[in-house]
């Protein structure tokens, strides 16, 4: 278990319990909120709970929405995502504004409060007090679950300035107010914390998701990706190659209107594998977003396509731009590989992950339709 930085003044052990028998994911994103607000301003110790439930919705909508995670069936911050979903189209990009920006923008401001009420609701009941439990384990053992939120609100107030160690924040109608020598705290340490709270919530994540490839790439908003050598691959082949024409649409696809779309999308698999990347134009892929292509209609023309680039590189000295293949081929050789074995190699690689993601709620992509 990782260990939390120990102080002399303040209760450590106790915030190391603050993920004992969680069942759902509101603590994890509590305390994130907390420091993020922190990192953004170290001064103010009073945080509205309105504001700390949008910075944990920010930061859940993506491993939720983009990513399709589960977090149990006890966890309702799906139905908060799906209800953002309902009324704003999120722009997912890594570039885009961040997401209360967006909700900022595209929504009135009643539509806004009515969000930050469903959120505040929730914490309420589960997780402000509840967070800080491990502080007061001796005073609430043995009290009525419907009486323990109430006990360790007094129970902040009261001790709040006589044993400030124990108490990370008071709570007030709106707002928390942080303890100072806990917010110094938790400042001087944010990125020990961050990674105790990562290791917890991978930990939770993985119980409801054992399937899911690359699960801790997925629990953050994505960063930036690196495709130069995607682009070299396919625009070298494409120099050579001009009557390419895209799988989806059958247009034609040329350097000058190239996009590199992954087959699988990127929000799935997590990678940039060239196995999984394909030439088509920057509308198609656009258009084709985070969804699944309909693999009956599409996955052969994808495996003619990769199968032509691999052999135009393997009859030039391109080696390097080959090792994604031969990774996956493990100790078959790619010379001599027939179009139908490397067909088989591909669907065998591709259709587990095929299957998964679409059991996690990833829509399904046919060119010129909507969505499925």
């Amino acid at each position: 278990m990782m260990s939390l930085p120990e102080s002399e003044e303040l209760d450590v052990a106790s915030l190391s319990g603050v993920f004992q028998n969680t069942t759902n994911s509101y603590k994890f994103y509590w305390f994130l909120a907390i420091l993020d607000s922190l990192q953004e301003d170290g001064e103010q110790l009073t945080l509205t709970k309105k504001d700390l439930a949008l910075h944990m919705l920010t930061t859940v909508w993506y491993p939720l929405s983009f990513y399709k995670l589960s977090f149990g069936s006890q966890d309702s911050f799906k139905d908060l995502a799906n209800t953002i979903n309902s009324k704003v189209k999120i722009d997912d990009r890594i570039n885009a504004p961040d997401i209360i920006a967006q909700i900022s923008q595209k929504l009135s401001e009643k539509e806004v409060s009515d969000i930050e009420d469903l959120i505040t609701e929730k914490l309420e009941r589960y997780v402000i007090s509840r967070f800080i439990r491990p502080f007061f384990n001796s005073e609430t053992r043995g009290l009525k679950d419907s009486v323990v939120n109430q006990k360790i609100q007094s129970l902040c107030t009261d001790l709040f300035e006589t044993k400030s160690n124990r108490v990370i924040y008071r709570i007030t109608k709106e707002s928390i107010i942080l303890n100072p020598i806990w917010a110094q705290y938790l400042q001087k340490h944010q990125s020990i914390l961050r990674g105790f709270i990562h290791w917890h919530l991978v930990r939770f994540v993985q119980k409801n998701n054992p399937n899911v490839i690359s699960l801790t790439e997925k629990l953050e908003k994505p960063v930036k990706r690196d495709l130069t050598l995607a682009g070299r691959f396919w625009k070298g082949f494409l120099a050579e190659n001009p009557e390419v024409a895209c799988i989806y649409s059958g247009e034609p696809v040329s350097r000058q209107n190239l996009s590199l779309d992954h087959f699988l999308p990127w929000s799935y698999v997590a990678h940039d594998q060239l196995w999984n990347i394909i030439p088509t134009s920057i509308s198609v892929n656009s258009s084709k977003g985070n969804s699944l292509p309909f693999f009956d209609l599409y996955f052969d023309k994808f495996s003619d396509l990769q199968f032509r680039a691999v052999q135009f590189y393997l009859e030039h000295p391109k080696s390097k731009l080959l090792v994604d293949y031969q990774q996956l081929l493990g100790e078959s050789k790619l010379e001599g590989l027939s179009q139908e074995e490397f067909r088989l190699v591909l669907k065998k690689q591709l259709m587990p992950l095929l299957l998964t993601a679409q059991n996690m709620g990833f829509g399904l992509y046919i060119y010129g339709k909507p969505t499925q």
